[in-house]
């Protein structure tokens, strides 16, 4: 006989509001091991637009008493499906300062199990958008979200952390899933949209994904809406929501590294595009901690051949890890906004005057690269030079720029 219980899943400590009751369930949650792992990750890159191995550049963590910018923004580093762009952002709470991380980090990924053996995932973290822009006078106050005793806790991440993040068509991290049990499909499952890589031996996450992203996939690029050089933003955006479209977001590129802006959904229903370029110019500035510091500190405990995972996935984390550092070093000049991404058929807009094409953002997969070489000397003497990167970025040779040569 089946009996309620009340979760103990270790995310839950996040607060709730005071009204809530607590949440029940049927089935007690069990943690998610490789196999389950292995079919997760297969129905939720299927489900998924985009999925990237990310570096969290800004958790939104700010000096003294001012408060955090609900605002998480994310490097790519390693592209498993999907065009995303160089850098994005997701909406969060910062984990800097926060006594509890660790125990976030580890907490572990979790299912319910049917009497007929059927797995489902248990709900674990969730994004809330909020606002991007500072709010002008007259602007409309975001939909307040509703939040019951059985809405999971809130995304949060820490600047120089590694997390593999699956986003939905629109951009927002993915958490909503549909599931079949060979008779019938059931929506609304949750998934594990923003995981952190922790590279210990049970980290099944990043490896698994992986894994899945080697089968053939099913072409899902959202096609964008490319502007002819010298197009005035504030016509296109006039014109753009003249025809009935809404732009949900704006691709910028400072040399070859593009950088995509989204606001939240309730922004976009307004005008927005004026104030991307100020975003653009404040977003990096009065941020807490150096994310390839604290990045190469974490990385340099995982890049022993002794260890398990030391000429696996933690090289390979370091390699991608350190080539975006050398891609974000070239990003220097204006941003130039280059492309906009539009609800619903990009190609009935194509027609535009200012439209030069459609197509998805130019940007390849590579699904975390291994570290190889024409042979066995030069697969180690690359681990080396992978080594070395990480040590000066952990300040070796009294580097403190945070940069590579």
């Amino acid at each position: 006989m089946m009996r309620h219980i009340v979760s103990a899943v270790a995310l839950a400590a996040f607060a709730l509001p005071q009204a809530a009751l607590a949440c029940s369930y049927a089935l007690r949650p069990e943690e998610v091991g490789y196999a389950s792992g292995q079919y997760f990750a297969k129905e939720m890159l299927a489900a998924a637009t985009y999925a990237d191995l990310v570096l969290v550049e800004a958790d939104g963590t700010r000096a003294m008493d001012a408060r955090p910018t609900g605002i998480i923004t994310l490097r790519t580093i390693a592209r498993f499906k999907g065009n995303s762009a160089d850098r994005f952002i997701v909406f969060g709470g910062p984990l800097t300062f926060s006594p509890d991380k660790e125990r976030i980090f580890n907490a572990p990924l979790q299912h319910f199990t049917s009497e007929t053996g059927q797995v489902t995932p248990f709900s674990y973290l969730e994004e809330r958008p909020t606002l991007l822009f500072s709010r002008a006078a007259g602007d409309p106050p975001p939909t307040p979200i509703a939040l019951t005793s059985c809405s999971p806790p809130a995304l949060m991440a820490e600047t120089g952390r590694f997390y593999v993040v699956l986003r939905d068509a629109e951009g927002r991290v993915l958490n909503r899933l549909t599931m079949s049990n060979g008779k019938s499909a059931s929506p609304n499952h949750p998934a594990f949209g923003f995981v952190p890589v922790t590279l210990s031996d049970d980290d099944f996450w990043l490896w698994s994904v992986r894994m899945a992203a080697a089968a053939p996939q099913a072409a899902q690029a959202q096609g964008l809406l490319y502007l002819a050089p010298g197009s005035d933003p504030a016509r296109v955006e006039r014109d753009l929501r003249a025809a009935g479209a809404t732009i949900r977001a704006a691709y910028y590129a400072r040399g070859d590294f593009v950088e995509e802006v989204r606001p939240s959904p309730h922004e976009q229903t307004s005008p927005w595009l004026a104030r991307a370029g100020d975003y653009l110019a404040q977003s990096q500035r009065g941020r807490i901690g150096d994310p390839h510091h604290s990045a190469a500190e974490f990385l340099r405990q995982n890049l022993s051949p002794m260890q398990n995972y030391g000429t696996g996935l933690g090289y390979e984390v370091a390699q991608a890890f350190t080539r975006s550092v050398r891609d974000v070093q070239q990003a220097t000049g204006t941003p130039r906004l280059i492309s906009l991404e539009v609800a619903g058929d990009p190609h009935a807009l194509a027609g535009q005057p200012f439209v030069s094409r459609v197509a998805p953002l130019d940007r390849q997969l590579d699904r975390l690269p291994q570290v190889n070489g024409t042979d066995e000397a030069d697969t180690f003497a690359n681990m080396q030079r992978i080594e070395r990167d990480i040590w000066l970025l952990n300040g070796g040779a009294g580097n403190r720029k945070g940069t590579l040569p």
